[in-house]
Parts: C-alpha cells; sequence; structure tokens
C-alpha cells in the first residue's frame, strides 16, 4: 500500500514523457479514474519553475490583491508542495495559484493580451477597473460587460485563471489536473483551443511552456497528433503510461476509456445503408429482436446508396478516421449500383461492412420458418421463392414485397434460424457493434 508519493513506481518516468529541455510539448494524460493521472502530474513538478493546478480551484474573488514583486513567491509555492507531498497519507489538490493570483503577477502587456483573446472568442469587454473611478487609490476590480468577475460564471473564473497561469513566463511546465471541471463543453472546446492550437500560442504563450494535462473529456484530447495522447493505467504502486498508437486508438480512447460512448451522446450506435423499403423494415425487426439496446438507424436509400454514403461522409468528415468507420454498413443486391464498390472504397469502409447478397432481393434472406408459415406449407424455403418485379411467388400464393415483408417481421422472435449467409455475412459483423454497445 502507498502512504506517500515516493512509495509509487512511474514506467516511464516524467522525463520520459518531458524529456528535460523539452519546449512547447504538449502531453493529454488520460485512463480510468484512479489510474495514476493526478499522480503523474504532481511528479512532473521537481522544479519552482513548474507549476501545478490541482482541481481544488472553485472560488470567487471581488477585489485584486495589489502585486508587490515578492521574489520569494515561487519559492514559497515549490516548497509548500514539496512538504505536502512528502508527507504520509496526505494528497494534495489545490492549484497553488489562483486565479485573483495568476491575473495579477501578468504584465499590463501580457494582460490586455489575455483579455483581447476573451473578446475574441466570447464577445465580451473585460477589463481592470477601479473600484472608485475617481480615486485612483481605490480597489481593483476585474470587469465583464461592466459586471464584477466575481458575479459572472465560475467556468468564466476558472477558464481566465488557467489561461493567465499558462501565460506566466515564469513556468516552463504547466501542469493541469482536469482542465473541464467546472467549464462548459462550449469553454472545454475553447479552452482546448487556445491551449493546444496554434493561432493563439505565438500571442499568449511565446515563452513557448510544455503543458501537460489529465483528463476525463474528449474535447481535450489531441486529435492533430495522436502520439500526444497517453493511456495510464495502475496496478498496485506501479503507475504506467504508454502514447497513443494511431486515429483508430484514440477513436477508442475516446469512445470508451471516456465512457463517450456514441449511444452516451445519443447518437446512433450503426448507420446501415439498404437499397429498399422492405430491406429497412427487416433489418430493423432483425436488429430490434437480437440487439435490443443497439441503436442503429437503418437508411433505406432507394437505389442509391451511394449518393447516400457521399452525404453522410460530407456530414461526419473522414469515414477512415470517424468512429463511424467500423459502424457504417453498405447492404445491397447481388446485382448492384454501378461504381457502388469504387465509392465504398473510396470512402474506406472496411471489407465486412459492404454485404453484397449472393441473390437479387432481401427475400433471399427471410428465415425459412417464416416462408413456410407465411406461405402455409411445409416443403418450401427461401430458394423456392420467385421475384417478378413487386411481386414474390411461391407456387401458387404471391404477395407484394411490402405485404410480404410486415407478415415476415411478424413472425420473427428470439428463437427465430435466419438463413447461413445472412448469419455470416450481417449478424456476426453486426454482433460487434452490439458488444461495444452492450
Amino acid at each position: 500500500m502507498a502512504t506517500n508519493f515516493s512509495d509509487l513506481i512511474f514506467n516511464p518516468t516524467i522525463d520520459g514523457i518531458v524529456p528535460p529541455g523539452t519546449t512547447g510539448s504538449i502531453n493529454i494524460l488520460t485512463g480510468m479514474n484512479n489510474s495514476g493521472k493526478s499522480a503523474y502530474l504532481k511528479q512532473t513538478i521537481d522544479n519552482k519553475d513548474k507549476l501545478y493546478i490541482g482541481v481544488n480551484r472553485f472560488y470567487s474573488f471581488h477585489h485584486l490583491q495589489f502585486y508587490n514583486g515578492n521574489n520569494n513567491e515561487l519559492d514559497d509555492f515549490y516548497n509548500s508542495m514539496f512538504h505536502t507531498k512528502r508527507q504520509p497519507f496526505q494528497n494534495f489538490e489545490g492549484a497553488f495559484f489562483n486565479a485573483a493570483t495568476a491575473l495579477t503577477r501578468l504584465t499590463n502587456h501580457r494582460r490586455k493580451a489575455l483579455f483581447k483573446t476573451f473578446k475574441e472568442l466570447f464577445g465580451h469587454e473585460i477589463e481592470v477597473k477601479a473600484e472608485d473611478p475617481n480615486n485612483e487609490f481605490s480597489n481593483r476590480y476585474v470587469s465583464v460587460d461592466g459586471d464584477s468577475l466575481s458575479v459572472t460564471s465560475s467556468g468564466t473564473r476558472l477558464f481566465l485563471g488557467i489561461l493567465a497561469a499558462i501565460m506566466d513566463e515564469r513556468f516552463s511546465t504547466i501542469a493541469i489536473d482536469e482542465p473541464e471541471l467546472g467549464l462548459s463543453p462550449i469553454l472545454q472546446r475553447r479552452l482546448s483551443e487556445v491551449i493546444m492550437g496554434p493561432r493563439y500560442s505565438s500571442n499568449l504563450f511565446p515563452h513557448n511552456p510544455n503543458i501537460i494535462i489529465s483528463t476525463h473529456s474528449h474535447l481535450f484530447l489531441d486529435k492533430i497528433n495522436p502520439s500526444n495522447n497517453w493511456i495510464v493505467s495502475r496496478e498496485n504502486n506501479n503507475i504506467s503510461a504508454r502514447r497513443c498508437i494511431d486515429f483508430s486508438e484514440l477513436h477508442d480512447i475516446q469512445l470508451r476509456l471516456l465512457g463517450n460512448d456514441l449511444g452516451d451522446l445519443f447518437l446512433p450506435h450503426a448507420v446501415i445503408f439498404v437499397e429498399g423499403e422492405t430491406d429497412k423494415m427487416y433489418l430493423e425487426k432483425v436488429i430490434r429482436i437480437l440487439f435490443p439496446k443497439t441503436r442503429a438507424v437503418v437508411q433505406d436509400c432507394g437505389g442509391d446508396i451511394a449518393q447516400r454514403l457521399n452525404y453522410w461522409a460530407q456530414s461526419i468528415g473522414d469515414i477512415q478516421t470517424s468512429p463511424y468507420r467500423e459502424r457504417t454498413f453498405a447492404i445491397y443486391d447481388k446485382v448492384e449500383q454501378a461504381g457502388l464498390d469504387r465509392i465504398c472504397n473510396r470512402l474506406g469502409l472496411p471489407d465486412n461492412n459492404k454485404i453484397k447478397w449472393s441473390g437479387n432481393g432481401i427475400e433471399y434472406m427471410y428465415p425459412e420458418s417464416s416462408i413456410r408459415e407465411v406461405f402455409k406449407t411445409t416443403s418450401i424455403n427461401s430458394s423456392s421463392i420467385t421475384i417478378d418485379g413487386d411481386y414474390v411467388r411461391c407456387g401458387t400464393i404471391s404477395y407484394k414485397k411490402m405485404e410480404l415483408c410486415r407478415m415476415i417481421c411478424d413472425t420473427i422472435d428470439k428463437s427465430t434460424i435466419y438463413p447461413k449467409e445472412f448469419e455470416e455475412k450481417f449478424l456476426s459483423t453486426f454482433l460487434n457493434i452490439a458488444a461495444i454497445s452492450a
């Protein structure tokens, strides 16, 4: 059992994540609760030019304290944290550097740059004002559109405090524990863009600090460079971290480790493009019976699957790097639409998700037991049926496709046995999606 931080063993050490002499690096630590992410951040702080911003940073303030240029301030911060770290059974979550302190440590020029950025992002005018406009010795406060920062949202204070701390040129490394705390999704996204994107870095962070973040929010993952993301895990006193390998694993981090399952976001677990109404009706009934917890959208494409796939790709971006790559299906008959296979390959659809039936019609994928029941005989199966335009015939009995599909769907239950081709091509592949979404 670990009683203090010195009992923990890190692999790699923090120097393996942020090597000495590095500048301008971005590293994102993610993992389950109690995996050791925060412990890694606290190991980062081995020198007074490195700042740890803990999770206990919710507070309000009105007046700004005057800054008297305390040369021992960083030594005091570091010593306080160092001694806390060495205490048995003692964790620490404080920021050691609050928003009011961070704002007053910036020069006038740097503070104006921060306020200008805030206005560009959110449209709010922000400035430092005197409590009594007629007395230059009165207390100062931060005004946001004429109101004190103390009565604005806590998210605004947290946002400004984190950015002001990163802008402090005395620090070469900033470790931020769960920057998403207290921030709306919009504020999270904006903070992530400012910290990790190139647009603001030269103006706000000319000293090029290293930034290391622990997070449970997909909005703070580095989606440009997957290798900047780390997966942290713990076994007893041993804490390990490994780099994200590629975009595929990055999607897995987002959807599984962080709990941001597509179903949790009320998005479908899978999207299935089919040729017509009966394909849609039949597949929806099968999925509802066999995979009741899996939310799938079956799209009737009116015979033009290629066009619908292109629309889908335009709406979600590159399918090849999307969480929907393994969750997008195109299902079509033996005589396929011209150019459909080429479109599927261009969009990066996996081979198993391109399902081409051996016959021309979903009717050949109906369960044999259902066909026998509907056509009221024991001597026929799916290969006994013939399709003539909109009619399906078996022996002397015929039904319109839509009418037959409704009757077939009424016979299906959990005990239904499906044709081997349907099992192998569709159900076995879709089962993987259902397992992830369960």
